[in-house]
Parts: structure tokens; C-alpha cells; sequence
């Protein structure tokens, strides 16, 4: 197993699409923080380009590191069925339950990989380029991450499980869309309405790393409170354990 792990690796981490996915997101963060403190040089009294507004937006839209990481675990993948070479693992002594775990390990190292080098772009540049607006944003976002984390692997725990599932890239991300955001969004909606669907919407991984209201001085998330935050870390637990079981099932009855 820690030889195939190891093989897992370098396959990963000799490949372009993690570095590519890692650049663009550090790109798009760099980028953000330069607009702002562009208008805030050429536009008079221009109140965003602060930290606290920087920091705030990325914590306001925790359902896009999400889907990030499920764009990792798709990448993780490689169309593996499609070009049969996980039968040369399985032939040479390494089990189906084995190849599985491994590729959901090599996917939370890449995704951490990507979130460490991103959030860090995010906040350096932010302290380089805008006002400070005092280590409670920083501690805020740090907070907000740390509470998502488990929800994100279960995101990425999915789309791979899927992929064993379906026999299809393409049908993973089909119904990972269709599992995590289009369904949970619904029962939101009926939430509403209906007390029970509120208190199923409350569990269910898209809409609470997406629940976001105003509160007197700023924005109030799912895992502002101690409560909310672990109740975040459980359902992320909880996610990940329901689909590991999903994929080594998969796994096992595939044909390969």
C-alpha cells in the first residue's frame, strides 16, 4: 500500500492540472486584491480596499473552495477505468479498497496544497496592498477555513466516489452537481416553507458553507458560533464516512 501511495504521488504531483489549478487560483486572489487597491488609488473615496472587505468576501463564498475541490478529486481520477490502468495495480497485488483510499489521500494532499498556497496569496497581498483592518478578519477567515475543511473533503471524497459509480468523468460531475448543490438547494428553498426540510438543509453540506446573513456590524456564517462550527465539522465528518463507503463499494463491484 505505501509504495502504491508513493506511486499515487509522484503520478499526482509530476502532473501539470494540480499546478495549473493552484496557479489560476492564486491568480485570481492576486488579482482581486489588485483591483481593489487600484480603484482605491485612482477612485476618491473608495471604501473596499480593506482587509476586512478582502478577507470577508472569501469567507461570504465557502461553496467555491467546494467545488474547487471536487475539480481536484475529478482531476485525481485520470479517467483510470477508461484507460484500464488500475488493472495493472490490481494485478499486481494492490486491492480495490486500496487504489480508492489512495487517490482520496493524493486528492486531500493536493487540494491542501492548493488551499495553503491560495489562502496565503490571499492574505500577503492583502496586508501588502490594502488596509488593514485587524487580526479579527485574519482570525475570521482562518476560522470560517478551518470550520469548511471537512465539508471540502467530503465535496472531493464525492466527485472520486462518483466517478467509480458512474464509469464516467463526466457523469461524476454530472451528479456530483446533481448530490451536493442542485438537490440540497432545493430542500433549502422548501425549507421555507416546511420546518422539516429547514432542519435537513441545516445538515447538508452546499447550504451551510454557503449560509451567509447580515449581521449589526457584519456578515454572520453557519460557523460563526461554537455551535455552528462544530455542527459544520460533523457534517463534513459525516459526509466524508457516508461517501468513502459509497466509493469502496463502488469500487468493489466495478468490472474492471
Amino acid at each position: 500500500m505505501l509504495n502504491y501511495l508513493k506511486s499515487e504521488f509522484y503520478r499526482v504531483f509530476t502532473q501539470k492540472s494540480v499546478y495549473v489549478l493552484t496557479g489560476c487560483c492564486l491568480l485570481v486572489v492576486l488579482l482581486f486584491n489588485g483591483v481593489l487597491w487600484m480603484m482605491a488609488n485612482f477612485t476618491e473615496g473608495f471604501p473596499w480596499a480593506t482587509t476586512k472587505y478582502a478577507f470577508s468576501t472569501l469567507e461570504g463564498d465557502m461553496h467555491i473552495p467546494l467545488i474547487l475541490a471536487a475539480v481536484m478529486g475529478w482531476l485525481i481520477t485520470a479517467d483510470e477505468l477508461k484507460l484500464r490502468t488500475i488493472n495493472n495495480s490490481v494485478a499486481f497485488g494492490i486491492s480495490r479498497r486500496q487504489a480508492y483510499l489512495a487517490k482520496v489521500i493524493v486528492g486531500i494532499a493536493a487540494a491542501a496544497l492548493c488551499l495553503v498556497i491560495t489562502e496565503a496569496g490571499l492574505i500577503g497581498s492583502g496586508y501588502l496592498l490594502l488596509e488593514n483592518s485587524g487580526a479579527a478578519y485574519t482570525l475570521s477567515l482562518l476560522k470560517g477555513t478551518a470550520a469548511c475543511i471537512p465539508a471540502w473533503i467530503a465535496g472531493m471524497t464525492a466527485v472520486i466516489s462518483l466517478y467509480y459509480v458512474t464509469g464516467s468523468r463526466s457523469a461524476s460531475l454530472w451528479g456530483w452537481l446533481l448530490i451536493i448543490v442542485a438537490v440540497p438547494s432545493v430542500v433549502k428553498i422548501l425549507g421555507l416553507r416546511f420546518d422539516s426540510c429547514a432542519k435537513l438543509a441545516s445538515w447538508l453540506i452546499f447550504p451551510m458553507v454557503s449560509s451567509v446573513s447580515a449581521g449589526e456590524e457584519w456578515l454572520v456564517y453557519s460557523w460563526s458560533t461554537a455551535a455552528g462550527f462544530l455542527k459544520c465539522q460533523e457534517a463534513g465528518i459525516i459526509g466524508t464516512c457516508l461517501f468513502l463507503v459509497l466509493g469502496i463499494l463502488a469500487i468493489r463491484r466495478r468490472e474492471l
